[in-house]
């Protein structure tokens, strides 16, 4: 049965209750809030009613929808989240490393890993992806590279990579995979940028596919679900316990379930898997290559080709840097883009992105490009930053909450950080509390204009 159908028989024993949510399944409505999201989002608000299950220990209709989406991804066990993939890569973290746990990270992972480093008291071994200045973006991860750290540290518990990264690059999960297993490490992966990659085989093989043993998956990002809905994924040959990852969610997870998010996963998921959802990310990726193909032919516009999902269009154009590219889309035709850098700009596409919206941004691209001529890069102004390797001094548990104190930039050589500074999107860390600020770090944030830091008392 589905939360929709239990909730509308639940809805038929005509209860009075005197229980939260203090709404009342919509008895009272603030006025604002009922204009807004409408009266159903309240009708199906629930918590710890008799009948309806427990998010933190399923045993009703929340363990039999977690079956159903286990069989859907072919899982040993899904679990579902209401506080994102954020949630999900801390509990996965939580489950498999303990303090003083090595960890081998590529370096462009999401600022919520250094959360998890937190929690854990686990020790970073930072892996940098490969990066191409000429789109400003990390891309794959050199597996060969990662089996050279392993075979020196035989004591790493885990590897976590992101896959796709935020542009769409993909790394050989396949192959990283087979290397954890032959050293016995654990394979955990921030896929939250790839939930359509198990309805549609143009776009990119789940990670699950290619033996990760934790994966983790947005939902809301491009399969079309609500702030912020997200699943995670155990493979069915790993041997970590289902029980243990029920219990690190259960030290993040409120005990109060949403079931209107709840509702709007399975139907998410029931959709997805469907004939008619199916249907339509096969109509997506259709329209995403004609519309790929049509901008190919747009002088001075370059298209990013280098393995990646085609749900992420990354674009640049002569003479403009990106961040001048999206305030031109921005300003004169009204056309946001999900995150811009030096080079290039990125404009991300899901299950919302119709026909329309692809072809007023190509009549957009279009024009733009035909007067191109005329707009000369602002070079003076421009800083190209690359990532530089991160020098650890202390853990980033060992440093919270330490005493620190804020001194000028231009006076932080050497010193040991104390805050977490990255650029968002992506949320890729630059300096995490506990590295050497490096002179790098020093000249970028200048030109971030950022006066002070905090770093270690």
């Amino acid at each position: 049965m589905s939360i929709i159908n239990y909730i509308e028989k639940f809805r038929k024993l005509n209860r009075e209750l005197f229980t939260t949510p203090s709404h009342g399944q919509g008895g009272f409505i603030i006025p604002d809030s009922g204009k807004y999201l409408g009266n159903k989002v309240f009708e199906c608000d629930y918590s710890e009613t008799d009948g309806f299950d427990n998010l933190s220990n399923p045993t009703g209709i929340i363990r039999d929808l977690m079956s159903y989406a286990a069989d859907v991804y072919d899982s040993k066990a899904t679990f579902f989240l209401t506080n994102g993939s954020t949630s999900g890569i801390i509990a996965a973290m939580l489950s498999v490393l303990r303090k003083n746990d090595k960890v081998l990270i590529a370096r462009n992972c999401h600022r919520s890993v250094y959360n998890g480093l937190v929690l854990t008291g686990a020790i970073p071994i930072w892996i940098m992806p490969q990066y191409n200045k000429e789109w400003a973006i990390f891309e794959s991860v050199n597996f060969e590279y990662m089996e050279e750290i392993l075979s020196k540290n035989k004591d790493i518990k885990a590897i976590i990579v992101t896959n796709p990264t935020y542009e769409g690059v993909m790394s050989d999960i396949y192959r990283i995979s087979h290397i954890c297993k032959k050293y016995n490490v654990i394979l955990i992966v921030d896929e939250a940028h790839g939930a359509l990659w198990n309805f549609h085989k143009a776009l990119g093989t789940p990670a699950l596919m290619q033996g990760a043993d934790i994966v983790i998956q947005s939902l809301h990002k491009t399969a079309g679900a609500l702030n912020p809905s997200a699943l995670l994924h155990v493979g069915k040959e790993s041997f970590i316990d289902t029980k243990i990852i029920q219990d690190s969610l259960n030290l993040l997870n409120t005990t109060s379930p949403s079931y209107p998010l709840l509702l709007n996963i399975e139907s998410t998921i029931r959709y997805l898997d469907s004939e008619k959802g199916k249907f339509y990310i096969y109509d997506l990726v259709k329209n995403i290559n004609r519309f790929i193909r049509s901008i190919k032919s747009i002088p001075n516009l370059q298209v990013y080709y280098g393995n990646n999902d085609i749900t992420k269009i990354l674009l640049k154009v002569t003479n403009l840097t990106g961040y001048e590219l999206s305030n031109i889309l921005f300003e004169k035709y009204g056309i946001e883009d999900e995150m811009a850098n030096e080079q290039s700009l990125l404009l991300l596409t899901g299950v919302g992105t119709t026909k329309k919206k692809l072809k007023r941004l190509e009549k957009a691209l279009f024009e733009l490009c035909s007067d191109n001529i005329k707009i000369v890069k602002d070079t003076d102004n421009l800083y190209h930053y690359s990532p530089v390797e991160p020098r650890v001094r202390y853990t980033p548990s060992l440093v919270w909450n330490a005493a620190y104190k804020e001194i000028e930039i231009k006076y932080a050589l050497s010193k040991i950080a104390m805050e977490v500074i990255l650029d968002y999107p992506p949320g890729v860390p630059i300096l995490l509390p506990g590295e050497i600020i490096k002179k790098e770090h020093i000249e970028y944030l200048q030109f971030k204009n950022k006066l002070k830091i905090k770093v270690l008392a």
